[in-house]
């Protein structure tokens, strides 16, 4: 059949089973990637938070983004009849346009793969949690300074480096979750569902994704993919709660297993309850999806002991494009690197780990702190605060995520910054958000679940 390809718009003869979108070339073009050169250094991967939101807000209300590339060449002096064909205003030469001739050449995005990950742990160990149940958790409100420096709205006019916020007591901090009773490995297993409800629901848009549901389109998954999470990582196994084969959390929302670390090494691996992760992909009833998934295991050596990491690809197999995600369940011993030297130091070399294996980009429970990195920064929300001098300044919530609700466990990076970035999920404009640890004010766990929203461009 002759097919238009929407790339290069050029009539061109495809087989049945071959895209009707665009031609063979163009997806070689586009299909072959632009991975991200060089090694990975912490220095290069740091980012303002703070900053790029403004940007991604400012591109989204004007419409133009700042890095998009300009003219690479002074315009030619021409007649205005030579541009219209016309012989009125002869002689009227138009003033050559100046432009920026060394501006690097930025090409356009022809498509991008969305993947928005949930990522949700437990405590295999059923203790860490009970004492987390018994002090509760804080959290406090910051406000953004330059260079990715936050001040507290107790105190607006000392400012701290985010990463001098870990490994302490945040000033100002109130209640985030109260003190409470843990539940049951028991009450666990029979709560997954829920528990997965509750975090989708506080950081989506619930109404939308439950109208196109109800509308039933053809590309429902599609649909439903770019409204709430298409992967989720459930991590640490209770013994007593084992993981279940299909999560669904609602009626318009399944999620079937597609892996976990014990079903890919098998029994004789002896995968520890703490080093077990299960991912689950969303599925709809009318199975045209039109994307493949597939799970596999990496092994890392950690500080101590060899960790055990669980990706996901997620394959377009008509334009053979793919996006890899990592759960992951760091070694505990990074617990100790709490100086700068070595956190950089460890930070980069996962990075480089996550590169050299073609992973975009990890999330999980890191044990140790990477909110200062491209996809590490974890807030509980974002907000506008009017202070003590009526003045009103943005907002973020931050929360220690780990038991002794003094450090920050849980997070992320981007390994592929070329391709890969965040954007927001919700109308709250959230790209990546840290949630709760508790379901009906009962811990289950003594890390929250964190969310991101991840995008691979590709340029052709």
């Amino acid at each position: 059949m002759i097919i238009k390809c929407k790339r290069c718009h050029e009539n061109t003869f495809v087989f049945e089973f071959e895209s009707k979108k665009m031609c063979r070339r163009c997806i070689r073009l586009v299909a072959r990637g632009q991975p991200t050169k060089g090694k990975f250094k912490y220095a290069d991967n740091k980012l303002d938070h703070h900053k790029q939101r403004v940007q991604k807000v400012d591109m989204r209300v004007s419409g133009i983004s700042k890095t998009r590339h300009t003219l690479r060449r002074t315009q030619s002096a021409m007649t205005l009849s030579e541009v219209s064909g016309s012989g009125s205003g002869q002689g009227m030469i138009e003033e050559p346009t100046t432009v920026d001739d060394t501006a690097p050449y930025i090409p356009p995005s022809v498509m991008r793969l969305q993947c928005m990950t949930l990522f949700i742990p437990f405590d295999a160990g059923n203790n860490f949690y009970k004492t987390n149940a018994k002090k509760g958790t804080f959290q406090a409100d910051f406000i953004p300074q330059r260079d990715n420096h936050f001040a507290s709205t107790s105190a607006p006019t000392t400012s701290r480096a985010l990463s001098s916020l870990n490994t302490s007591v945040y000033p100002g901090q109130q209640v985030f979750e109260a003190r409470s009773t843990p539940m049951t490995p028991t009450q666990i297993e029979g709560s997954y569902d829920n528990i997965v409800l509750k975090h989708i629901m506080a950081c989506t848009n619930s109404s939308e994704w439950k109208r196109v549901h109800s509308a039933s389109p053809i590309d429902l998954h599609v649909q439903l993919s770019r409204l709430c999470p298409e992967v989720i990582f459930l991590s640490e196994e209770l013994k007593d709660a084992p993981f279940p084969k299909v999560l669904q959390p609602c009626p318009e929302l399944r999620y079937r297993k597609i892996g976990s670390i014990k079903d890919i090494l098998g029994p004789d691996a002896g995968v520890d309850a703490k080093n077990e992760i299960a991912a689950y992909a969303l599925v709809d009833e009318k199975f045209m999806s039109h994307v493949l998934y597939d799970a596999k295991v990496l092994f890392r050596q950690g500080v101590k002991h060899k960790e055990k990491w669980l990706c996901v690809q997620k394959i377009s197999p008509e334009f053979q494009v793919h996006i890899d995600i990592a759960g992951v369940h760091l070694d505990a011993g990074y617990t100790g690197f709490t100086s700068d030297t070595k956190k950089q130091q460890a930070l980069a070399a996962v990075g480089e780990f996550a590169r050299q294996n073609d992973i975009d980009a990890l999330l999980g429970d890191l044990n140790m702190d990477s909110f200062e990195l491209n996809g590490g920064f974890f807030p509980n929300q974002f907000n506008f605060t009017t202070l003590a001098d009526n003045t009103v300044k943005p907002t973020y919530t931050l929360s220690h995520s780990n038991t002794n609700s003094q450090n920050n466990y849980m997070g992320g990076l981007i390994a592929n910054t070329d391709q890969v970035e965040t954007e927001a999920m919700n109308l709250r404009g959230e790209d990546t958000v840290s949630l709760s640890r508790t379901l009906d004010g009962k811990f289950y766990s003594d890390h929250p679940a964190i969310m991101a929203n991840y995008f691979k461009s590709f340029h052709g």
